[in-house]
């Protein structure tokens, strides 16, 4: 007797059930241990390289020559001081970056330190950007191995490429942070109004923490524009919205030279944007870099939204990196949106594909790889990004034992600002900030606008021969790292005109591996 409709339905489904639970409880292969073998290698040498950025965390010397700006900056805005309240200062420059970071460090570190606030934030977006590239991973159809392991090569990249920006006190991670999960947040939600609402706004978040995140969202617009003009214009209509307010907000409290602010002209070098690509960037990514074009060759039409954002944040990052002052971290951008590639073709050498909802063109046929191809690939990549750990992790040993004595020079060099009177000027903006100096003068930007025709060359010369400074402080330069070493005439912010005034008029008081304080010489003589 045939069987009923029902039960050949039921017979089926049982069928099913029993093929998914055999798939389940497979046993592991040895490409399968081979994963998890690279994914232990990874955590071990990301657990390894986060040491001692935690160790210095609380340290009392500058990480890098941002921090004190920022340091500033945070302070202002924690006490309602605006922003972007005042035309440009040729001697102190603009605010260069939009008011999110400012104001949200301002406000978690309360009454609190603004740098460790700003340096922890700063490490925790690191990994909140690694978990977010994993999740995109995965929603585009990797397996949980591969997500993890996208998230962790990101990491790692990171922490291999620019080791002083974990754990520092700087918005662009941060913005990396918002940016990365708006993009998880549209790929998940294409056809959700929420989830598409909320990716603007975080696009939107990211936009005014770090004006250079551009990439991720136009590449998210455009791709939503060949999928659906409906919710092209919903999500362009909050992309607007958003930031229109998010506009109004910043000139209601911040001030209304916000545009001038942003739009600061710095002198530019194409020089030193092919250096900052072919000697740093591409050095270090070249296998993530090959195996994104090479995918993008083959596979690229199957998913414009990656190909549109990885081409976008490398172009962006090129082009911005010849900017005086732009740091590798222009590139973060870039990078991820390489992982994310890496990601998805080491899922398709797996033998998965990207969900059909995210295929615009029909796909052809492909065959299933073996999980071999897959774990090689994983290998590739992890020793492309790793081959240079070795070399991180011994500087970081020797940072490490030289972490004491720098911060016993810095405090030491705080408390000798702390007794002069009248203002300081820094080439370490931290040591200013924690003397409690106001910021007069910015070195950098002072050489930048002299370089631009806004200031005149004879400005600073002039405030030294006047001793307008109660102290000076100089960045030791590696040819003066010796005690007996003379001191170099022309330095990067310095003229030789400038360091004439200042040894003219300053005497030299303190000498660290690090840093120079000068004096003024009638104070000496006053106070003997």
């Amino acid at each position: 007797m045939p069987a009923a409709p029902h039960e050949i339905v039921s017979s089926s489904s049982a069928s099913e059930q029993r093929t998914s639970v055999a798939k389940e409880l497979r046993p592991l292969l040895p490409a399968d241990w081979l994963k998890f073998a690279v994914l232990a290698l990874m955590l071990a040498m990301i657990v390894a390289l986060l040491w001692f950025p935690l160790r210095r965390m609380g340290g009392d010397c500058q990480i890098n020559y941002n921090e004190g700006w920022n340091a500033y900056k945070q302070a202002l805005a924690r006490n309602g001081q605006p922003l972007y309240g005042a035309p440009l200062d040729p001697l102190t420059g603009p605010t260069t970056y939009p008011p999110v970071s400012f104001h949200l460090i301002g406000w978690l570190a309360h009454d609190g330190d603004v740098v460790r606030t700003g340096r922890w934030l700063s490490l925790l977006s690191v990994l909140w950007t690694g978990l977010f590239v994993g999740l995109i991973v995965r929603e585009l159809g990797a397996d949980e191995v591969v997500a993890v392991f996208s998230g962790l090569l990101y990491i790692l990249g990171i922490a291999i490429f620019l080791p002083d920006r974990l754990g520092m006190d700087d918005p662009q991670l941060l913005g990396e942070a918002f940016t990365t999960a708006g993009l998880y947040c549209y790929v998940k939600g294409r056809d959700r109004t929420r989830l598409l609402v909320a990716s603007a706004f975080l696009f939107c978040l990211a936009g005014f923490t770090k004006q250079n995140l551009l990439a991720f969202p136009a590449a998210a617009g455009l791709d939503l524009l060949l999928r659906s003009r409906r919710r092209f214009a919903l999500w362009t209509g909050a992309m607007v919205g958003l930031a229109a307010l998010f506009t109004v907000l910043t000139l209601t409290v911040d001030g209304r030279y916000f545009p001038a602010h942003l739009l600061f002209h710095r002198t530019y070098s194409l020089d030193a944007a092919l250096v900052s690509a072919t000697q740093y960037y591409l050095v270090t990514f070249q296998g993530i870099m090959l195996v994104a074009i090479v995918w993008i060759l083959c596979r690229g039409r199957s998913c414009p939204l990656l190909v549109t954002a990885f081409l976008l944040a490398n172009a962006l990052g090129f082009v911005l990196a010849g900017g005086d002052g732009v740091d590798l971290n222009i590139y973060f951008n870039a990078f991820a949106a390489g992982v994310l590639i890496c990601g998805v073709a080491v899922a398709e050498f797996d033998g998965r594909r990207l969900p059909d909802e995210l295929e615009i063109h029909p796909r052809p046929k492909l065959r299933r790889y073996s999980g071999v191809k897959a774990a090689a690939l994983m290998v590739a990549l992890f020793l492309c990004v790793s081959i240079a750990f070795p070399d991180r992790l011994s500087a970081d040993r020797l940072r490490a034992r030289q972490l004491a004595s720098d911060e016993a020079e810095f405090r030491a060099a705080v408390a000798l600002l702390q007794a002069t009177k009248g203002p300081a000027l820094c080439e370490n903006l931290l040591l200013c900030y924690r003397a409690g100096k106001p910021y007069v003068l910015d070195t950098f930007v002072a050489s930048d606008q002299i370089d631009l025709g806004a200031l005149d060359e004879d400005a600073l010369p002039a405030m030294l021969r006047a001793q307008r400074f109660g102290a000076v402080e100089l960045d030791v330069l590696p040819e003066e790292a010796l005690a007996s070493a003379p001191l170099r005439r022309e330095r990067p912010r310095f003229s030789a005109e400038a360091t004439d005034a200042l040894l003219a008029n300053y005497e030299l008081r303190m000498r660290t591996a690090h840093l120079l304080i000068f004096l003024p010489k009638q104070e000496r003589g006053a106070g003997n």
